[in-house]
């Protein structure tokens, strides 16, 4: 006699198959958490995201992340979602902080501000550190002495390497920002060499137009 094959009332059909097959890879009726591998990639690209190379892949895979999330869960709130938020929070942290510091390294770049930045900056920092150990009644009668001589030296020098500073840049605005603080530098040293006071006024002018001249070549002040 041949076994049965015939479906007795109250039992179910199996047909060979595996109970919860249909959804092996996670999700309702599994049994299992859902995956979310764009959560992830938007998580480590996110992170990544300081070379601003990885910022939009993190923006995409974040918002594809989220989309996955929704369908197993709450809206946002769904596997993986934190993970998707945070991958977009830093993408959109790096993406502001570049797009902030982008023209000042532009700026930065130019060969003027190069030139500015480095053998002129220093020569003008020289001057100011000579005018702030010196009293206005020194400077008044120095042109003759021998610390006269040095004051007037370091002006000279700076003049020259702002001179060619503006000389050098690309950029017009940068250029007559340099320029104007060389003039300004050369009106104390007329005044020096002159035996005359230098007014206050003209020290604060070369301040301003020394910060002028900063900010055009990108310097950052934090």
């Amino acid at each position: 006699m041949s076994a049965s094959t015939e479906h007795r009332a109250g039992e179910p059909a199996t047909h060979g198959e595996t109970p919860g097959a249909a959804g092996q890879d996670g999700g309702p009726g599994t049994g299992r958490p859902a995956g979310n591998g764009l959560a992830t990639a938007s998580l480590v690209t996110g992170i990544a995201g300081i070379t601003l190379v990885t910022v939009i892949p993190a923006l995409v895979c974040g918002l594809l992340g989220l989309r996955r999330a929704s369908r197993h869960g709450p809206a946002g709130r769904g596997p993986g979602a934190a993970r998707c938020w945070a991958g977009i929070g830093l993408s959109v942290v790096w993406a502001t902080a570049g797009l902030y510091l982008l023209p000042h390294l532009v700026r930065a770049a130019d060969p003027g501000c190069t030139a500015y930045k480095g053998a002129a900056l220093t020569a003008y920092n020289r001057v100011i550190g000579d005018l702030s150990s010196t009293s206005q009644t020194t400077l008044a009668s120095v042109a003759a002495g021998s610390g006269g001589s040095k004051i007037t030296r370091d002006m000279a020098h700076a003049v020259a390497a702002l001179n060619r500073a503006a000389a050098r840049s690309h950029s017009a605005a940068t250029s007559r920002d340099i320029s104007r603080l060389s003039r300004q530098l050369q009106t104390v040293l007329a005044d020096i060499r002159a035996g005359s006071v230098v007014p206050d006024s003209a020290l604060a002018a070369l301040n301003r137009d020394s910060a002028a001249a900063d900010t055009s070549c990108g310097t950052l002040n934090v």
